[in-house]
C-alpha cells in the first residue's frame, strides 16, 4: 500500500478561507490478497474489547462475533482471484482508516459492523477514528469496479451530517476520551470520505470533488480527508 499526500496548493479548487483542515491522500494498492488478509486478521482481533467497560463488553462481544463470521465466511473466504464489490468496500474503508493512522497519527476505532447488532452492512458510517487533534471522524467508504465514486460518498456524508453521526454516539463513546467527548458535545467532529478511484487524472478528481455541492456543508465542521483508492 503506497499512500501519497496531495500538496493543496496543486488544487485550484480547494476552498479559500475555510477554517476546515482539509488533506488529500491519494493510495496505490498493487496487490489486494495481502490487504485482504489484513483485513481478515484486524477484523477478527478482539483484544479492543477487554480495554472497555464491562457492560461495553458485553454489547460488543455479542455483535462483534456474529458480524466477524458473517465477514470472514461469507465474504473473505469467497475471494478469488478478482476484487468484487462486497470485498472492495472493506478494503477501501481499512486503507482509509489506515491511512489516517499512519499520516496523520489518528486512532482507530474499530469497525462500524463490528459495533452495531446488525450483522451486516450498516445504515451508517462506515469507519470512524480520532484525530490527533481529539476531534472524531466519521467516515464514509464507496466501492465501484470500474467508476469513481466520489460524488456519492460526499453526498452520502452531507446527507448523515447530524443525523446518523450523532445517532451513533453511544456506539461510540467507549472510545472516546474525554476532550473528544467535549468537542463532539460541542459539535467539533470532521468527516473522511474514501472512494475506489478509476481514473487517468486524480488532480481533476480531487478538485471536481472540492467544487462540489456537499462540500459547503461538510467545510462548515473541523476536519475533512479525501482518500482516494486506487486498485492498481
Amino acid at each position: 500500500m503506497n499512500i501519497h499526500q496531495i500538496d493543496n496548493k496543486l488544487l485550484e479548487k480547494h476552498p479559500v478561507g475555510s477554517s476546515c483542515n482539509i488533506n488529500c491522500l491519494h493510495i496505490k494498492i498493487n496487490d489486494f490478497k495481502p490487504i485482504v488478509k489484513e483485513i481478515e486478521i484486524n477484523i477478527s482481533d478482539t483484544s479492543w474489547i477487554n480495554n472497555l467497560d464491562e457492560i461495553s463488553k458485553k454489547v460488543f462481544k455479542a455483535n462483534a462475533e456474529k458480524t466477524i463470521n458473517k465477514i470472514v465466511n461469507d465474504i473473505i473466504a469467497k475471494v478469488s482471484s478478482d476484487v468484487n464489490t462486497d470485498i472492495g468496500e472493506y478494503i477501501v474503508s481499512y486503507a482509509a482508516q489506515h491511512s489516517l493512522e499512519v499520516n496523520f497519527s489518528h486512532k482507530k476505532i474499530p469497525l462500524a459492523e463490528l459495533l452495531k447488532e446488525k450483522i451486516s452492512g450498516n445504515p451508517g458510517f462506515d469507519f470512524h477514528s480520532i484525530s490527533s487533534t481529539n476531534y472524531l471522524i466519521f467516515g464514509e467508504a464507496k466501492f465501484s469496479i470500474d467508476s469513481t465514486p466520489r460524488s456519492e460518498a460526499l453526498t452520502q456524508i452531507e446527507k448523515f451530517i447530524n443525523n446518523k453521526d450523532n445517532g451513533e454516539l453511544l456506539w461510540l463513546q467507549p472510545f472516546l476520551d474525554d476532550t473528544t467527548k467535549t468537542n463532539i458535545i460541542n459539535d467539533e467532529k470532521g468527516y473522511a470520505a474514501a472512494f475506489s478511484f478509476n481514473g487517468a487524472n486524480i488532480i481533476t478528481i480531487l478538485n471536481n470533488a472540492l467544487d462540489s455541492t456537499p462540500i459547503a456543508e461538510i467545510i462548515k465542521h473541523k476536519e475533512l480527508y479525501l482518500i482516494a483508492v486506487e486498485l492498481c
